[in-house]
């Protein structure tokens, strides 16, 4: 594996189809590899249409919105369009169907016939979400993608997935995978287990479409709308509110069934219970010539593509970052524990070198792109450095007296879930004061006892502002207090790169800098505003992208070397 790998010869004339394209990954992706890789045969966007919305209008808006194909547009100008448009080509599809989605027949024989590497990006990355869908999306799309690399002439599978499938196992994590174990060393039959999970969907949607059902959320929507004040005579109003108390308890139950399914085989959540799934069945469908199973650790804000602090959504660390900016500063978790952030752009750098590698048939069977092997940040150190960076901020642009003075001298600091600071203990306090401002002293003057009144609203917002904190904590204790999670990370450097601008060596990382002058900026400008249900700032090219027909953009050709 020590042969060094031009990327832009190995992706020179080479035909790619990519799913998860409006992912934050698959973006980056996409963009990196047209920047740096313009001699790239053709990449096949594999897109959903959405409700009257065709593929291709979806990803037209995707490169001429998102802020992340801004160094394409500032380089080519009113060029870019005629530049995408040989380069791309979106086909309507979707991964959790199977052939992919792709229902014409002629573009399907030509993907099968023409597709060099398939990269998978799709997947459903919510922690806990209803195991129907993380089946659909994370399990039946890979097996789909598996199914579609097998019928394909030539093409291999890049598959994306997370460290994170190893589940609760603890220590040094060695880059391997055995699909026919769980993380405790029990025989796992992905096939068997799959069929279990589908009984057990059938079964809570039997249990929830029972007259019993029915009658419990009758009954409870005539509560709710006691209790709001409204007119529980009102028939198509209790009618409406008990179909939405129906789908919610349908829901709740899909994730129970989830977590406790994921908690018997030794996962930390649906998400990664289900990934690992994922991974069993492309293990079990293909020749090992045929796949590489690429996971990444935490992906975080890029370093410097497509520009320093560009990320997307809401999602891994943001919501604690985001926390510990408020005057919640006591973070349970334990010192020491690796907490394994990988910037988007060195993830995007390794994907490229595992699938340059994998087209070569030099691939290892797994790459994991994390930083705690070599270049260790320990939980502690990350919530020291998210601090720094707020109280930077707070000093100069904190929006008022207090932010400037009070906040900006505030530590955020580790401590052990049972702290007399910890978040249950502060939301005990805050509901008392919430209580006594509601009902104040009887013999106070009048005026006084409406203001205290008055500021009911903030305790409100408080209790409001700590439950989401409170569930955030819950669900990132297994990853920075409960288990030690250590990813060997060493098949990437296996393979040296001769272009500099696909480096991916985490050792290069200054954590520091990272932290401070990148990261939490990033966040603060394009995540932080979602928290807040404000909207991120927009990006509007000088020149308007719009997809050329094939016709008119005939694809360029290169020679494969």
């Amino acid at each position: 594996m020590n042969t060094p790998l031009s990327i832009k010869h190995s992706y020179a004339g080479r035909h790619v189809l990519l799913t998860g394209v409006t992912g934050f990954l698959g973006k980056v992706w996409l963009a990196m590899v047209l920047q740096h890789v313009p001699d790239v045969g053709k990449v096949y966007v594999l897109t959903r249409k959405k409700a009257l919305r065709p593929a291709a209008d979806r990803f037209e808006r995707q490169v001429q919105t998102s802020p992340c194909f801004r160094p394409l547009h500032e380089k080519y100008g009113a060029d870019m369009s005629r530049f995408i448009s040989e380069r791309i080509e979106v086909v309507s599809g979707d991964v959790s169907l199977p052939d992919m989605g792709v229902d014409d027949p002629a573009v399907l024989a030509r993907l099968r016939r023409d597709v060099d590497l398939v990269i998978n990006c799709a997947g459903l990355v919510d922690f806990d979400p209803d195991l129907r869908d993380a089946m659909t999306t994370n399990v039946e799309g890979a097996r789909n993608a598996a199914n579609f690399v097998a019928a394909c002439d030539k093409a291999v599978l890049l598959h994306i997935s997370t460290c994170y499938v190893t589940g609760k196992k603890n220590g040094l994590i060695p880059e391997v995978i055995r699909p026919d174990l769980s993380p405790e060393g029990e025989p796992f039959d992905v096939e068997a287990e799959c069929a279990e999970v589908q009984a057990s969907i059938d079964a809570i949607l039997a249990e929830h479409e029972s007259p019993e059902m029915d009658k419990r959320a009758h009954d409870d929507a005539v509560k709710q709308i006691r209790d709001k004040g409204g007119d529980e005579n009102n028939a198509m109003l209790v009618r409406n509110t008990a179909r939405r108390i129906k789908r919610n308890l349908l829901k709740d139950a899909m994730v129970a069934e989830g977590q406790r399914r994921a908690g018997r085989w030794g996962f930390t959540n649906i998400y990664t219970y289900t990934k690992n799934m994922a991974e069993a069945w492309i293990a079990r469908r293909l020749d090992p010539g045929r796949w590489s199973m690429f996971r990444p650790a935490i992906v975080e804000s890029a370093m410097s593509y497509p520009f320093p602090g560009w990320n997307q959504g809401f999602n891994t660390c943001g919501p604690l970052s985001y926390a510990l900016g408020s005057w919640f500063r006591h973070l349970p978790c334990k010192r020491g524990n690796p907490f394994d952030i990988i910037p988007v752009d060195y993830v995007c750098r390794g994907m490229t070198v595992a699938g340059a590698a994998l087209m070569r048939g030099e691939h290892a069977p797994v790459y994991q792109c994390g930083s705690s092997d070599l270049n260790l940040l320990t939980i502690d150190r990350a919530v020291e450095l998210v601090a720094l960076a707020h109280r930077k901020h707070l000093r100069t642009r904190g929006d008022t007296t207090l932010d400037r003075v009070v906040k900006s001298r505030w530590d955020a600091i580790a401590v052990t879930p049972d702290h007399p600071m910890r978040i249950e203990n502060v939301r005990k306090m805050t509901e008392s004061v919430d209580e006594w401002l509601r009902d104040p002293p009887k013999g106070w003057p009048e005026f006084i006892r409406r203001r205290l009144t008055d500021m009911v609203e903030h305790t409100e917002d408080a209790l409001e502002a700590i439950d989401k904190i409170e569930r955030m904590c819950e669900l990132y204790l297994p990853f920075i207090h409960d288990n030690y999670f250590a990813f060997v990370t060493r098949n990437l450097l296996r393979h040296p790169v001769v272009e500099p601008e696909w480096d991916c060596d985490p050792r290069s990382i200054d954590w520091r800098h990272y932290w401070i002058d990148v990261h939490i900026p990033g966040l603060r400008k394009w995540c932080f505003p979602l928290f807040e249900n404000k909207t991120p700032e927009s990006y509007a090219p000088r020149h308007p992208f719009r997809l050329r027909s094939p016709e008119a953009a005939p694809a360029p050709h290169a020679e494969v070397v």
